[in-house]
């Protein structure tokens, strides 16, 4: 099928999206997983372990981190089985095609962006489990699920302002271009950004990626680590 132009773009399409789709969607199934068996149905069973609060909490979320990160490894094998199958269907030597993509990205650059993947993943784990857990509290228990709902889109305006403040002003960022990429300097992207907004370098990628929204990242795991585990520990009515 990969020598038929279109059924062979169109499979390989779809096996792309695949992979990336797979992580979201696993994280998805963590999130009803954890209501159903800690607030749901489920939950009774969960609750009557004898265990603390706060380590339901902490075996929930080193669970849903292992089968994210398995996700993510998923993916990006099925990623590079899609760069050597487009390798192979247009006669080119699959490892070189793959050495060279990786060389083009640059060794630091690789590990950085690995980095903030399971930075993210982690992030996005913890704070879940945490709204879902401070949202199952006696007082809002009339909104039902739709506690966590709002708490996540609250959650997420804040950290999107905070982080852009930060990406902005935090001095520590790391080089995006130029024989140094990857390393870090004390500088964060507001300078990029007004000669952005001037147009100095409109179309042009930005020389230096402001960190200071992973710190923002890490500060509101703690917290939700903190704030879920209490809340379970504390106000869940079973316990």
């Amino acid at each position: 099928m990969l020598e038929v132009p279109v059924l062979g773009g169109i499979g390989l399409g779809v096996a792309i999206i695949a992979m990336i789709a797979l992580t979201p969607i696993v994280l998805g199934i963590l999130a009803e997983n954890y209501w159903r068996t800690m607030y749901g149905r489920e939950g009774y069973f969960t609750m009557v372990v004898p265990a603390t609060g706060r380590a339901l909490f902490s075996a929930k979320v080193l669970y849903g981190i292992a089968a994210s990160l398995a996700a993510v490894v998923l993916t990006a094998l099925g990623l590079f089985a899609c760069a050597a199958v487009f390798a192979q269907s247009v006669g080119q030597d699959v490892f070189e095609f793959l050495r060279l993509g990786l060389e083009q990205l640059g060794a630091s650059m690789t590990w950085f962006f690995v980095g903030c993947v399971v930075l993210q993943l982690v992030y996005l784990v913890i704070v879940g489990a945490g709204i879902m857990s401070v949202g199952a509290r006696a007082r809002f228990n009339h909104l039902g699920f739709g506690a966590p709902v709002i708490g996540a889109v609250l959650m997420y305006v804040a950290v999107t302002v905070v982080g852009f403040a930060a990406m902005l002003f935090v001095p520590l960022g790391a080089r995006l271009t130029g024989p140094d990429a990857g390393s870090f300097v004390a500088e964060g992207m507001f300078r990029t950004f007004v000669d952005e907004v001037a147009g100095g370098t409109s179309g042009e990628a930005p020389e230096v990626f402001g960190v200071g929204i992973l710190l923002v990242s890490v500060a509101a795991s703690c917290l939700f680590a903190w704030w879920g585990a209490r809340s379970v520990q504390r106000h869940t009515s079973l316990r």
